[in-house]
């Protein structure tokens, strides 16, 4: 009892532990409030923080539970978390991926084990994903094609073919929770990687499309790039470092409103040196475009569709 009793007093000494305490303590203990409560440690460093605030936590609450379990979530003993609060502890989050997989786990055990709540706290969360944080240094790596699993893939593969599509449809087919569904699409909306939103079917509307390339002084394009990054009429928009530095493609309903086009909103602007036109059908891809927001585009689309 004795050798216990030093060896909690010793951790709680540490200063990394004081600090990660300090921080994160509080909001802990008000998450927990009255409700039994779990402390899952992954391991390895996710052990060292994590039995250091079980040690502090349980002084002043003595329904806390505390296990280690891996970064897949192998040896979890389900009995220590039924029927409580999980708060997940581990050194840092760098990917997100450790964070995804241990979460996504959680949460398909929730209901069979009536967990009541699930949150994460880490010393470094360099990404904003946990409930609790020591520190928040910005990720040295931008979001890429790595920091996304199959089931992020799969997921954005449903959604791009049927965005109406409910949570508890995708989890059929993902093998996730609806839940679990949610707070991946919600994550990948907050990092912009997923958008929903209505589309406009262009060949119901348009005959044609048109390839126009412009030369222009720097100050003329950053004009164009401002006034063609409203229109709802323009697909693709691209500045370059070739002769031609603004390149832009655009549905039309005729030559007579492409030639108005390229006159009122290229040609009289000044700066301008040079511009060349290649019309062809309706593009092969992309077939859907996005909708004008405005009530002025609204009108503007009206307009320009009308034969």
């Amino acid at each position: 009892m004795l050798q216990e009793r030093s060896m909690k007093d010793s951790l709680l000494s540490l200063k990394p532990i004081q600090k990660f305490i300090s921080k994160v303590g509080k909001k802990v203990k008000e998450y927990f409030g009255q409700d039994k409560s779990c402390i899952v440690c992954l391991e390895d460093d996710g052990v060292f923080y994590g039995r250091g605030l079980w040690e502090w936590i349980s002084k002043a609450k003595k329904n806390v539970n505390l296990i280690i379990t891996d970064r897949e979530g192998r040896d979890l003993k389900e009995e220590a978390i039924k029927g409580r609060k999980i708060l997940i502890v581990d050194n840092d989050i760098i990917t997100g991926k450790t964070y995804r997989k241990i979460m996504d786990l959680m949460e398909e055990k929730k209901e069979k084990l009536k967990i009541k709540d699930i949150k994460f706290a880490v010393v470094c969360d360099r990404i904003g994903l946990a409930d609790f944080s020591v520190e928040n240094y910005p990720s040295p790596i931008d979001w890429s094609l790595k920091n996304l699993d199959s089931i992020d893939f799969k997921i954005l593969s449903v959604l791009a073919k049927d965005g109406r599509k409910s949570f508890v449809d995708i989890a059929k087919i993902t093998g996730l929770t609806s839940v679990g569904v949610k707070k991946r699409v919600k994550r990948l909306m907050k990092n912009d990687i997923l958008k929903i939103k209505g589309l406009l079917n262009i060949e119901k509307l348009y005959s044609l499309s048109a390839n126009i390339r412009i030369e222009a002084n720097e100050k003329t394009v950053e004009r164009l790039v401002k006034k063609f990054k409203k229109s709802p009429f323009i697909y693709d928009l691209i500045q370059t470092s070739g002769r031609f530095n603004l390149i832009l493609s655009i549905v039309i309903p005729d030559l007579k409103r492409l030639s108005s086009f390229v006159e009122e909103n290229i040609r009289n602007e000044r700066g301008v040196k040079e511009i060349e036109v290649d019309v062809g059908e309706i593009p092969i891809k992309p077939k859907l475009i996005e909708l004008p927001l405005s009530q002025k585009e609204i009108k503007n689309l009206i307009f320009w569709g009308e034969l």
